[in-house]
């Protein structure tokens, strides 16, 4: 079960139940696989399901995982979620997570929620929602994030109007891919007095700290991956509608 897939399916069953105000009446089996299941156990989705049964997580990928929902920024989230790492991460790597994820967050809150989300049911979440799951496995930091807005591809013509300028000059308008990419180069990029580096800058910064970090962007039909140095963009047939955010990073002991 890949994270930010599970996360998405997590998001969007939740998101059922809010917009038919909880009365999802949905069943489950148990999967047979031990390890799925207490998967399903750790991050919710049985409870979700209202599915109650007692499963005690032991496999070692498993237990790490924590998932935290909210629908504004919330400083004990990231206690919760990162701050038992704090001391074991370099102190300029903890901060720039810190600072991506509590701008990640403020984006979720200002920006991703803009509009109706275009999945032909016409729900306005009023919440502004977001999900996130973080684990430490085998000397790495795992965070993923994810939000069910209209996604970057739509929010950069209304936010960015430099840059969707930019995209229309070169004739990338119509690739989510190569949009996510200008908002991200807009953000690394970005200086002035009133600026301190946020949000997107931030994780590519902490990302490149080290060979083996790497970052995932998903938003609507768009991906980009930033991962050895390189960055490798790719456009899909189908839209998740909404913004997934993944990074990996070495823990430094």
């Amino acid at each position: 079960m890949l994270a930010g897939g599970t996360l998405l399916f997590l998001a969007e069953l939740h998101r059922c139940k809010e917009m038919l105000d909880g009365y999802l009446r949905v069943r489950c089996i148990l999967p047979r696989n031990v390890k799925v299941a207490q998967v399903l156990k750790q991050i919710g989705i049985l409870a979700l399901l209202n599915c109650h049964k007692k499963i005690a997580p032991t496999f070692s990928d498993v237990i790490h995982w924590r998932y935290a929902l909210g629908h504004q920024v919330e400083g004990e989230k990231y206690i919760n979620i990162l701050g038992s790492y704090e001391g074991r991460v370099a102190e300029t790597l903890l901060s720039s997570l810190f600072k991506g994820v509590t701008e990640a967050m403020t984006n979720c809150h200002h920006h991703a929620y803009i509009g109706i989300r275009p999945d032909g049911l016409n729900y306005q979440d009023q919440k502004r929602n977001w999900w996130m799951f973080s684990q430490e496995r085998n000397g790495y930091l795992s965070v993923v994030f994810c939000d069910l807005g209209v996604g970057i591809p739509t929010t950069v013509p209304a936010k960015k109007p430099g840059v969707w300028k930019k995209l229309l000059s070169m004739g990338k308008a119509g690739s989510d891919s190569s949009i996510i990419e200008e908002a991200v180069q807009d953000a690394i990029s970005r200086t002035g007095k009133g600026y301190r580096g946020k949000g997107l800058k931030q994780l590519i910064d902490a990302v490149r700290a080290y060979d083996d970090g790497n970052l995932i962007i998903l938003s609507n039909r768009g991906s980009y991956m930033f991962t050895n140095a390189k960055v490798q963009l790719r456009d899909y047939g189908n839209s998740i509608f909404g913004t997934l955010i993944q990074w990996r990073v070495p823990i430094t002991r």
